[in-house]
């Protein structure tokens, strides 16, 4: 308990000191990169500070900028830039000097509420700004820097990686070369949806776990060879240390470099100060004050990287590990201390094996439902055959044919077969788990409220003997309940109607809460990459946050990729009770439409002139496309689905990408155009300006969704200024991010992602960081009642 209550107290102190100097730490140097990162065209010189990521479709490259070209002269600048070249045929490497010309862009994510903060992660990684390249052309090599020690370490990484693609193919590829080197660019969508599934995703990282195993096998096999050694001399190198101290300091130097070998990344580097910390324990006999070493592991990890708080590998690891901890303590203290023979000793060891897995499984469901909104139940039972499996069979034979391949510089992995063999059958017993019913349960993300409580909950029950914990038991509960009663999933709308247009970047995606419960999604945005899926990362997320189960009306405004693609995942993850289409096909639907047939969903074709529909008192009326109309010579912008929706008073009116043909077509057809709230056509193009149209509207708001720093340059000044002179309020995604309209009792009240989201204070005026601060409190409260933030 003491050695406990001491590592809290150390914990405390290291988090609130790594708090305020993260605060320093995060200044923008007036030379900084990122004052560059306006969205157009520079070339810029720097070189690569880590090995590059290759995959069949791109290649990404982490690069600390040197030097920017500003008209005929170049400036020194500082910070990483993070370089996406689509271009797979490039050769990048880490020490290389680069010059490369691209679009300078702020790497902003996608604000939405209650969404992981992709631009603080990467802010966080130390990347100022990012760069997209289409060709290889575009990047030229100039020179080499960088560690020469570490560049002949990623050459032989990269002698891996090609060996074992060549040798293996498929999933077994991917998988090993996740596992061996952390090189994770051949991991298809499905395999890692397969190893979510089945619980066991931290198996395709080189996680402390993965390190874990790692130095208990190059530890055990130097301590056993020690032991195995003759007689006399075994003898005479205890009298100066005993084989566990000799095998312990021998571990350090391949620990070290198969940390380097796997790519040196944050998260790795993490994981081996904790090994480090626990073989150093063993050289000082402090192995068995397991908290206290994991606390001590902790507090270097944070003084080495202010920002790893916040790192979910660094959550994760070391809540599994003090699980662990845990479960061991508190197993010994019941064990019996005489033993009962071999058959009791055997089923001691393997229910301390399943309390171990369920410890470090129940340990980081919380933490795992937080970032991904899902827990994975099977994850209890498959860890307890797929851990072992590729700690002491899978992973060392994959470790010893890598090191065969760079002996004899092998351009196929040596014993391909043999670890073909192997990963196949792991793969097949992922699969099995992942088809379990079930299996993958998706959530509301719990906020940091809950999650404390959560965890205070756990802890009184571990120490329930305790006074504190008697105290901390039944307000934990009573916490629970309360929050539960918060719940979006169960808390009464009371006849409130919800619209939020999202923040999908270049694209359009809306999401409507009727006032009986009814949900329907217009557009579910797409194309932010080809790797990226908007679908599963941002519009899922955010309607499991909402207490979403069932979409009843989907809606596709037109077949084109920045509106179809994201509702793909829709359609996998939740039932759907009716898609509505403009009956228009194309290349890019045929996987959408295929999906919605082989599913059975209702498929409506809309058109100009159908009758209305009622949903939840709410009347929709369809104004485009006309009837029968949509030949090889019509724009497929104008063929878009443009819904007016009316809750009595209110009403707004959605308009896909119409251009300005469509809307005087509309106009001429004498619809009812005025509408409270508009989402203006195409992204706020120059092309979809129609004054008579936009008049006709006279819309109170004007909601634009458009990418952050685009190069389409949408929105034009034109869209704007004309919605700005029919006295519309302007709302843009890319600016404020999400726009919610909340409409009750005939009123309406509009907010965005920028006015919920907390405030960076000034640490260099009391009063503003006081108000800040105040203000910042409200919002998080506010948005923790409404289930949102």
């Amino acid at each position: 308990s003491k050695g406990i209550q001491g590592g809290m107290v150390i914990i405390v102190t290291a988090a609130v000191a790594g708090f305020f100097y993260m605060l320093y730490d995060s200044r923008v140097p007036p030379d900084d990169v990122s004052h560059y990162a306006t969205g157009e065209k520079v070339t810029l010189t720097g070189i690569l500070d880590e090995p590059a990521r290759f995959s069949s479709k791109k290649v990404t490259a982490h690069v600390r900028a040197l030097k920017i070209f500003k008209g005929e002269g170049e400036l020194p600048v500082s910070g990483r830039v993070k370089v996406t070249v689509y271009d797979p045929a490039v050769v990048l490497n880490y020490g290389d000097i680069i010059r490369f010309t691209g679009r300078l862009k702020m790497i902003r994510g996608f604000k939405n509420p209650g969404l992981f903060d992709y631009s603080g992660y990467v802010a966080r990684e130390g990347f100022r700004a990012g760069v997209g390249i289409g060709k290889k052309e575009n990047i030229t090599k100039i020179g080499t820097g960088g560690n020469r020690f570490l560049r002949k370490i990623y050459q032989w990484r990269e002698e891996i990686r090609l060996s074992i693609a060549r040798g293996l193919s498929g999933p077994s590829s991917g998988i090993l070369q996740a596992m061996v080197i952390g090189a994770t660019g051949d991991l298809t969508t499905e395999v890692r949806d397969k190893f979510t599934a089945a619980g066991v995703t931290h198996i395709l990282s080189i996680s402390g776990s993965h390190l874990g195993f790692v130095s208990l096998l190059i530890f055990f096999m130097i301590r056993h060879t020690l032991i195995y050694l003759p007689y006399r001399t075994l003898l005479r190198l205890s009298l100066y240390m005993i084989p566990s101290k000799i095998a312990a300091i021998c571990t350090f130097i391949p620990l070290i470099f198969y940390t380097l070998l796997s790519g040196g990344e944050i998260a790795t580097v993490r994981s081996l100060i904790m090994a480090l910390v626990y073989l150093t324990a063993i050289l000082i006999e402090r192995d068995d004050d397991a908290i206290n070493t994991l606390v001590i592991a902790a507090l270097l990890v944070l003084l080495w990287d202010t920002q790893a708080l916040f790192d979910i590998s660094f959550q994760l690891s070391y809540m599994a590990v003090f699980s662990m901890i845990m479960v061991v303590e508190r197993f010994h203290k019941k064990e019996g201390e005489e033993g009962q023979g071999r058959w009791k000793r055997y089923s001691d060891k393997f229910i301390l094996f399943l309390l171990l897995t369920l410890g470090a499984t129940l340990s980081t469901a919380p933490i795992v439902a937080c970032y991904y909104n899902q827990m994975a139940w099977a994850g209890v039972i498959s860890n307890m055959i797929i851990v072992p499996y590729v700690g002491f069979i899978v992973l060392p034979a994959g470790l010893f044919s890598s090191f065969l391949a760079l002996i004899w510089h092998a351009d196929v992995l040596p014993l391909a077969w043999l670890n073909d063999l192997l990963l196949g059958l792991l793969y097949r017993i992922v699969e099995l788990f992942a088809q379990f019913p079930w299996s993958v349960i998706y959530i509301p993300s719990p906020g940091i409220i809950l999650i404390i409580v959560i965890y205070m909950f756990i802890l009184s029950l571990l120490f329930i003997r305790y006074r504190w914990a008697k105290i901390a038991l039944p307000l934990s509960i009573s916490l629970l309940i309360f929050d539960l009663g918060c719940n979006p999933m169960i808390m009464d709308k009371g006849g409130l109607m919800r619209v939020t247009f999202l923040d999908v970047g270049q694209g359009d995606s809306a999401f409507i809460e009727f006032p009986d419960g009814k949900v329907m999604v217009i557009d579910g945005g797409g194309t932010f990459s080809e790797t990226f899926d908007i679908g599963r990362s941002v519009v899922a997320p955010y309607l499991w946050n909402t207490g979403i189960r069932n979409i009843d009306y989907m809606v596709l405004s037109h077949p084109q990729l920045d509106h179809m693609e994201g509702l793909i995942y829709l359609l996998d993850k939740f039932p759907v009770g009716e898609v509505w289409t403009n009956g228009i096909g194309s290349g890019a639907s045929y996987s959408f439409d295929g999906i919605v047939q082989g599913k059975g969903i209702r498929h409506v074709s809309v058109y100009r002139g159908m009758k209305e529909m009622i949903v939840g008192g709410c009347t929709i009326q369809f104004l485009n496309p006309p009837l029968l109309k949509g030949g090889k010579g019509e724009k497929s912008n104008n063929l878009s689905i443009v819904m007016r929706i009316a809750c009595k008073d209110i009403s707004f009116l959605f308009t896909g990408d119409i251009e300005a043909e469509a809307m005087r077509e509309i106009r001429a057809s004498r619809a009812v155009l005025h509408s409270t709230v508009i989402k203006v056509p195409h992204h706020g193009a120059r092309g979809s300006v129609e004054e008579g149209f936009i008049s006709a509207a006279a819309p109170g708001a004007a909601v634009i969704s458009a990418g952050y720093q685009n190069s389409y340059h949408h929105p034009s000044p034109e869209a704007i200024s004309v919605y700005q002179r029919g006295g519309a309020s302007i709302y843009r995604t890319d600016l404020g991010g999400a726009v919610i309209v909340e409409v009750k009792d005939g009123k309406r009240e509009i907010k965005t992602y920028k006015d919920m989201a907390v405030e960076k204070a000034d640490l260099n005026n009391f009063s503003s960081t006081l108000t800040t601060e105040l203000s910042n409190l409200k919002k998080i409260v506010e948005g923790y009642r409404h289930g949102g933030l």
